[in-house]
C-alpha cells in the first residue's frame, strides 16, 4: 500500500491567521492571515495511480493553552486632579480673603494713626468736671463727677451720660485722664454696655467707667480721647 506523503513546509490558514507547517508537524509560529501568499498547494486531480497530497487539517487548540484576548485600556482616575483643583481654588479664596481683611484693618489703623481731630486718639480734649462737652458727635451731658471708690480708693467717674449724634450707630470707647503738670496721674476707661455694643443714633445712654489707678491727691487737668 502506498503511503500518502505530507504537504510541503509553508504557511497555512488556521483559525483566522496563518500557522507554519514544517513539513512534518505544526509549529508554534503564527502570523496574520494574508501577510503573504500562503504556501498552500491546492489539491489537483492527479492521473490515475499518482499519489495525492492531503490538505493539512486545521489543528484544534490544546486544552489550557493561552488564548489571545483584547487588552482593555486602563481607565485613568481624575479624582486626585479634581481634589487638587478644588484645594487650589480654596487656597486662592482664602488668600484673597486674608488680603482683604488685612487691607481693611490696615486702613483702619492708618486712619487712627493719622486722626488729629480734637478728642481723637492722637489729640486729647480738655474737659471740666461736671460740664457738658462734645467729642466728635458724642454729646456728653453735664452733672458728671470724679470720685473715689469707697473700698479700693481708685478713680471713679459717676453719672456720665452721652447722646449719639454721629449720624450712625457707633461704639463708645474712650479714656479720661487726670494730669498734673502734663503728667498722667490716673486713667479711667469708659464704654457703653460691654464695649462692643453700638449706641443707636439720637439715643442717650449711661457710660460705665472703670480704673485700676488710685485717685490722685492733686491734678490740674482732665482730658478725654477716643481709645479707638
Amino acid at each position: 500500500m502506498t503511503q500518502t506523503p505530507n504537504p510541503p513546509a509553508g504557511w497555512y490558514p488556521q483559525g483566522g491567521q496563518e500557522r507554519w507547517w514544517d513539513g512534518t508537524a505544526w509549529s508554534d509560529n503564527f502570523r496574520p492571515l494574508g501577510s503573504e501568499q500562503a504556501m498552500f498547494q491546492p489539491v489537483q486531480q492527479p492521473a490515475y495511480g499518482q499519489p495525492q497530497y492531503a490538505q493539512p487539517q486545521y489543528a484544534q487548540p490544546q486544552y489550557g493553552a493561552p488564548q489571545p484576548y483584547a487588552v482593555q485600556p486602563v481607565q485613568q482616575s481624575h479624582t486626585l486632579r479634581n481634589v487638587l483643583i478644588v484645594l487650589g481654588v480654596l487656597s486662592l479664596l482664602f488668600v484673597g480673603g486674608c488680603v482683604a481683611v488685612v487691607a481693611v484693618i490696615g486702613n483702619k489703623v492708618n486712619d487712627a494713626i493719622n486722626d488729629d481731630s480734637v478728642g481723637g486718639p492722637n489729640n486729647p480734649m480738655t474737659i471740666t468736671e461736671g460740664k457738658a462737652f462734645d467729642v466728635r458727635g458724642f454729646k456728653y451731658s453735664d452733672g458728671w463727677s470724679i470720685t473715689q471708690g469707697p473700698v479700693s480708693q481708685t478713680l471713679s467717674i459717676d453719672d456720665l451720660k452721652v447722646t449719639n449724634e454721629r449720624g450712625k450707630a457707633d461704639r463708645l470707647d474712650v479714656k479720661i485722664n487726670l494730669l498734673n503738670a502734663n503728667e498722667v496721674m490716673a486713667t479711667a476707661f469708659c464704654v457703653y454696655s460691654d464695649g462692643f455694643a453700638k449706641i443707636p443714633e439720637h439715643t442717650t445712654v449711661s457710660v460705665d467707667c472703670t480704673s485700676s489707678d488710685t485717685l490722685p491727691t492733686a491734678y490740674d487737668k482732665i482730658t478725654i480721647q477716643d481709645a479707638i
